[in-house]
């Protein structure tokens, strides 16, 4: 095998680690971004999972739960309202025990129930608290209930995870830096001898920078739509799985996290480059060997 044949095969396996590993801390990263950019959705898709449960005493008229229904949905609280007739609800509870509970009691001991969901900004023990006491005020509510522990708990959970979201993205902001930055140094490490061949036969530094930064700027460049596309289709996926979450609805956070991933990685594989490339000019023959 020819020595420019070898030379070649060396060059593509350096582009190849240059960019197979920056293609993994940007799409890392854009995993990273994309979460941060849907924390807001991804917590009110949870916190809309919490319903408050109306009870309604037996004695209740068709009018007034219609009534009472209308004006629920007509709220700005309200996302959803599902009524439930004692009669399905014993069904149900009957087929979750796997017997009918009704032939040894001899009647129906359930109520009539109303299972309101709350848009995400009421989902407060505050807002809840105050909406369950209005509501059992009125004659025909027996009892309103929710899991009054579990908002607290949500709602603090929620926030934790939004303070330790943005630690980790500092963190690995720095890691994707370390990385990239090594990555490139020890690609052109493997190019040292051509530095010092040009600088002897009198290239100036200028020139010798230039192609290594535009090179490695290209190399980016391609990373950076390796990750991207890689992150399009973990939009996919997570659309497929999650489709209450709208991951594709954001066309401009889309747009923006796209942007930021390709102008740091232009901007990172520059600088490594330039710094690399400077070391090594700085450094005398005998250094170099």
């Amino acid at each position: 095998m020819s020595a420019a044949r070898i030379y070649k095969r060396r060059l593509i396996a350096s582009y190849f680690s240059v960019v197979s590993s920056t293609t993994l801390v940007l799409f890392v990263l854009s995993i990273l971004g994309l979460v941060l950019l849907n924390s807001q959705s991804i917590a009110n898709y949870f916190k809309e999972q919490v319903t408050m449960t109306v009870f309604l005493v037996d004695e209740t008229k068709d009018i007034e739960r219609k009534q009472l229904v209308t004006t629920l949905r007509l709220a700005p609280f309200t996302k959803t309202v599902r009524f439930i007739s004692k009669e399905s609800a014993a069904a149900e509870h009957s087929a979750t025990i796997g017997e009918d509970f009704m032939d040894f009691l001899g009647y129906n001991p359930l109520q009539d129930a109303l299972d309101i969901g709350l848009k995400a900004d009421f989902v407060t023990t505050e807002v809840i608290d105050s909406l369950g006491d209005v509501m059992e005020q009125k004659p025909f509510i027996s009892e309103v209930i929710y899991d009054r522990p579990l908002i607290v708990l949500l709602n603090k959970n929620i926030k934790r995870i939004g303070f330790w979201l943005l630690v980790c993205s500092g963190i690995f902001i720095g890691i994707a830096l370390l990385l990239i930055n090594h990555s490139i140094k020890l690609s052109i490490y493997s190019k040292r001898l051509i530095i010092q061949t040009m600088l002897l036969v009198g290239a100036k530094k200028s020139f010798i920078r230039r192609p290594f930064v535009l090179r490695y700027m290209g190399l980016g460049m391609l990373s950076a739509l390796f990750a991207l596309g890689g992150l399009a289709g973990v939009l996919l996926f997570m659309n497929r799985i999650m489709p209450q979450i709208s991951w594709w609805d954001n066309t401009f956070n889309l747009g923006l996290l796209a942007g930021v991933v390709s102008v740091c990685s232009l901007i990172i594989c520059a600088m490594s480059a330039y710094f690399a490339t400077r070391k090594h000019l700085r450094l005398t023959y005998d250094i170099i060997y």
